[in-house]
């Protein structure tokens, strides 16, 4: 069996999400070949110029120009990101990769991959499933597509959008975010602070900003920097070089410390040792907190997606939602002082982990039998009710 597993890297979330099916995929089919895509590595640059720039563009400089362009697209029910021709054009290795690797499955990790993926079946160059895996907690009419056999989904609500733009009822399954094995056990906390020097005793916040940006990540730590307060900061700017370079600029005087890291690959151990996690709310990253049962102070929301993934975890009382560097320092060290509210906020988080994501999402992928089962018998049951009727 081959399973292509096709994303694309608008921050860290989408990719980290495909490796982590990919990986359960590999696990419950020893047999299988499958392969990770980025559809943007491979690109052409005048098609990066085009489709990534303009939207790196809005969230840092305009988020507000983001917001009504994302939900004149919502409103217009748009069927596609760019045109047909553009992704055609702009991503040439990918259906090549398609034609040739001949995958009896597609699993579309980020809605463009999934317009690809649909390309290129009705282009011919594949007869391949698709199964869609939509990462945050809302989605957007352009997922819709009657080619897509199957939706994994991160809850309820999204898969009540999805019915509402017309997908059957059969192809979703609410399966929760899938994340990386790491999270699925403990990691040694001894062994995490003596790597990154960090001292028992003194209360320890991740700073992350989604693997990419943008975010104010340097802002946020210069309010830690300044409140005096004893805090031990571990920043994670992953691939985002401004960002490091921002956090690499600040001085931090006891009792404050700051450890500026760039892309590491032991989240798990880290969010595990941390009292607080301080970052934008990507879906991914939002699911890792939960299965670390770990308490999250959000700020820098891109509209969309991460403000409907903020929403969800603040009504879950899993979280805060900030506006503005200051506000987020001072809703951190608020949670700091206050052990009580940060255990009842950590009890909540804990209830959103969904620690068997990936491995629902490889079975739906791989056609698990009671799926199919569950799908034979809806349809059974929906022909027998209009028969009836």
């Amino acid at each position: 069996m081959r399973v292509l597993v096709l994303t694309l890297s608008f921050g860290s979330g989408h990719v980290r999400a495909a490796e982590a099916v990919a990986r359960e995929l590999a696990r419950q089919a020893p047999g299988a070949d499958v392969r990770v895509v980025d559809a943007l590595a491979d690109s052409r640059a005048l098609f990066r110029a085009c489709y990534v720039w303009p939207y790196w563009v809005m969230v840092r400089r305009a988020p507000a120009l983001w917001e009504r362009f994302f939900n004149a697209r919502v409103a217009r029910m748009d069927e596609h990101t760019a045109p047909a021709w553009a992704l055609r054009w702009g991503c040439p290795r990918v259906f090549k990769t398609i034609a040739e690797f001949e995958p009896d499955v597609i699993v579309a990790a980020e809605v463009a991959a999934c317009e690809l993926a649909v390309l290129a079946r009705r282009a011919g160059l594949t007869a391949a499933r698709v199964v869609s895996v939509i990462t945050d907690h809302e989605a957007e009419p352009v997922w819709v597509k009657p080619e897509v056999e199957a939706y994994a989904v991160a809850d309820e609500d999204v898969r009540a959008q999805l019915r509402s733009w017309g997908t059957p009822a059969d192809r979703i399954e609410v399966c929760g975010i899938p994340t990386d094995p790491t999270f699925n056990h403990q990691h040694d906390k001894k062994v995490t602070r003596a790597r990154h020097g960090i001292t028992d005793g003194v209360p320890v916040v991740l700073l992350m900003g989604g693997g990419m940006g943008p975010t104010r990540m340097d802002e946020v730590a210069a309010g830690f920097c300044e409140s005096g307060v004893p805090v031990q900061i571990v920043a994670v700017a992953g691939r985002d070089a401004r960002a490091r370079r921002g956090l690499a600029r600040l001085r931090a005087a006891p009792p404050v410390s700051l450890r500026v890291l760039g892309w590491v690959e032991e989240v798990a151990a880290l969010m595990q040792t941390a009292d607080v996690l301080v970052t934008k709310p990507g879906g991914l990253t939002l699911a890792e907190a939960a299965l670390c049962a770990l308490p999250v102070v959000m700020f820098d929301a891109i509209p969309g997606p991460e403000r409907r993934n903020a929403a969800r975890l603040v009504a879950a009382g899993a979280g805060v939602m900030t506006n503005g560097a200051q506000e987020t320092a001072a809703a951190t060290l608020a949670l700091l002082r206050d052990e009580h509210m940060r255990r009842r906020v950590s009890a909540c988080a804990a209830r959103l982990a969904r620690p068997e994501a990936a491995a629902a999402v490889a079975r739906l992928a791989l056609g698990d039998p009671a799926h199919a089962r569950r799908v034979a018998n809806t349809r059974a049951q929906s022909v027998a009710g209009r028969t009836n009727g």
